[in-house]
């Protein structure tokens, strides 16, 4: 029988890869920035204190640092990677 650490070892490794790559973008607003899955050059918009920007996707830099969070497709449903 296998111990509870090699299952909790698999289960941590499964989140972390998971949770990566689920949000790799960033996406530039005018004023915010934001975690975002839609591909880069995209369409995207990011909502802080009630405000919604929309922006464009962007390779996340080194050691980003967000002040919103994401948006979805708000008036531009069409655009590439909004579902």
């Amino acid at each position: 029988m296998r111990s509870p650490s090699y299952f909790a070892a698999a289960l941590i490794t499964a989140i972390a890869l998971g949770g990566g790559q689920a949000l790799a973008n960033t996406c530039r607003a005018e004023k915010l920035t934001c975690p975002t899955s839609m591909p880069v050059g995209g369409y995207c918009e990011c909502t802080s204190h009630g405000t919604t920007e929309g922006g464009e996707v962007a390779p996340p830099a080194p050691h980003e640092h967000y002040n919103s969070t994401p948006g979805g497709c708000g008036v531009n449903p069409g655009a590439p990677g909004c579902r």
